[in-house]
């Protein structure tokens, strides 16, 4: 199905995914699975009970490890020969340099943290790095779940995105893809933001295909 010109490109590219939860884990996991070879993951969370009805990284006998931790065995026992480095490290403004984006061929940034999220993407585009960003999958459940990748300011409805867009402007980055939805987050009477497992399986599925396409384009 594809050439070599085109498997060399997928065996040799190198991505780093920032967060490694609902969306994050399971993008890890269809990325090996389609064939990328250098992967890193960073996430300073550890596996919690209640991340079983959504997290391909969670299972009861893992509660309370690392994400990193268990992601990588995941990874390894999908391919063994998979080049992975792990970072248990919070993102921040003050951490950021400790990991070298330059050296990375694709950024992912799948983080709930909205400060955090601005400071990648702000580091990528002065580095002019590639980087995909998801915005919500939360708080959604009714219907079939559909998602799409586009320009941050050609999205709507979602409200992490309008945060997003906002930033972009300010800081004068005209170019950022990001996969979002305009089906509508639904207002629920909770500090926590609810999720069912369609929803960010979904959204890494498709971030997935944008990451592998424009790899082998």
């Amino acid at each position: 199905m594809l050439n070599d010109d085109q498997i060399s490109r997928l065996f040799s590219a190198k991505i780093i995914i920032f967060g490694v939860g609902g969306v994050g884990s399971a993008l890890a996991h269809f990325l090996v699975r389609a064939g990328i070879q250098h992967l890193d993951i960073v996430d300073f969370d550890t596996i919690d009970i209640s991340n079983l009805n959504r997290q391909l990284v969670a299972y009861r006998d893992n509660i309370g490890r690392l994400k990193v931790d268990a992601l990588k065995e995941q990874l390894l026992n999908i391919n063994p020969n998979l080049e992975i480095s792990i970072y248990p490290t919070k993102l921040s403004q003050d951490t950021l340099a400790s990991f070298h984006l330059d050296k990375y061929d694709i950024i992912v940034d799948c983080i709930d943290d909205v400060s955090a999220k601005k400071s990648l993407i702000k580091s990528a585009s002065e580095s002019n790095i590639y980087i995909l960003s998801a915005m919500g999958a939360g708080n959604r459940y009714i219907g079939i779940p559909e998602f799409k990748i586009a320009n941050i300011q050609k999205t709507e409805y979602d409200p992490l995105a309008k945060i997003i867009r906002k930033f972009c402007k300010d800081e004068g980055i005209n170019r950022l893809e990001v996969c979002y939805t305009r089906q509508k987050a639904m207002k629920i009477n909770c500090k926590n933001i609810a999720s069912v497992v369609y929803y960010p399986i979904n959204m890494a599925s498709v971030m997935c295909a944008r990451i592998i396409n424009k790899i082998i384009d």
